[in-house]
């Protein structure tokens, strides 16, 4: 028996997702439902026939007359434009007050394959890099991400190369809430470039946790830099709402496993990324309209 959130999901696909323009045998909006529900239930593309002929309310749900083929699923998923339609979602129900930046390591092999790799030096991804994290060395991609503290909605996500500093593509996430009020981040993101392009490019005020590592003496501080660390100073008791992106990285890496993506189509981790990012903002939608608590998504992924 699917959970009262299922059929609120597939309205808010309904919603936000345009009728297509030409006559195919499966819709976007059909074709992104079903996606949608495999990415909750965590069912491969290759188990998809299986799963929904045993759930035929899925079926009913997406307007299906019947269930796509693997290949089917592998290729549209590749063609329909998730960030178009993660934007969307924001537009419908984000915030835009407090927004935080932060990034997570993709496993995209076995621990003990990459170290065996590493001693050949022969590796299959070459996308994939090694990154120090707080849990020791790992290898893989890194996901860069930016969400609505408040709503607890992922803004905007970004998948680059595992040894690419969160300093590289901050301009790219800050964009991505640039109307917003205020913008937390860690220590990684404490550079003068950046404290530099949010005031010129943004409305928000940075609350950037202070790398003692560089230096903060007074005289010798860019001047937007210095400005920076005393907002630090003045907005204490607002930075520990940054654990709220650790929170939602957790979720995905858990219960979306997002932690280790070993195989996906073409190696395209920016669509298995995007169908996941989607999938956790629609729960957590479908939960606040319910008055559920909006991460307790283990009922729904449970059912």
């Amino acid at each position: 028996m699917p959970s009262q959130q299922i059929p609120l999901i597939m309205e808010i696909i309904d919603n936000i997702v345009s009728p297509d323009d030409r006559k195919r045998k499966y819709t976007d909006r059909q074709i992104l439902k079903v996606l949608i529900v495999l990415q909750i239930f965590n069912i491969s593309y290759r188990s998809a026939r299986i799963f929904l002929t045993n759930h035929e309310e899925y079926i009913r749900m997406a307007g299906l007359n019947e269930i796509p083929s693997f290949q089917t699923l592998s290729r549209r998923a590749r063609m329909i434009d998730l960030h178009a339609v993660n934007n969307e979602i924001t537009y419908l129900y984000s915030i835009e007050s407090i927004a935080a930046i932060d990034s997570f390591i993709i496993h995209t092999c076995k621990h003990s394959t990459a170290m065996r790799r590493k001693a050949w030096n022969n590796y299959k991804d070459p996308v994939s890099g090694w990154s120090k994290t707080t849990k020791g060395w790992s290898y893989g991609r890194k996901c860069h991400m930016a969400i609505d503290v408040d709503s607890l909605i992922i803004m905007e996500w970004m998948v680059t190369k595992g040894n690419m500093h969160d300093s590289h593509v901050s301009h790219d996430m800050v964009d991505s809430v640039r109307d917003f009020s205020y913008v937390l981040a860690d220590s990684a993101y404490d550079a003068s470039d950046i404290y530099d392009y949010i005031f010129e490019n943004t409305h928000a005020l940075p609350v950037i946790d202070t790398n003692r590592r560089r230096g903060i003496v007074d005289n010798r501080l860019p001047l937007n830099r210095k400005i920076g660390i005393d907002m630090r100073k003045e907005y204490a008791s607002m930075y520990p709402l940054r654990w709220e992106i650790e929170r939602t990285f957790s979720i995905l890496e858990e219960i979306l496993k997002c932690e280790n993506i070993w195989y996906t189509v073409n190696r395209d981790y920016d669509t298995a990324i995007g169908l996941k990012t989607i999938a956790y903002n629609l729960m957590i939608i479908s939960n606040m309209e319910l008055g559920e608590k909006p991460r307790e998504i283990m009922k729904i992924v449970n059912c």
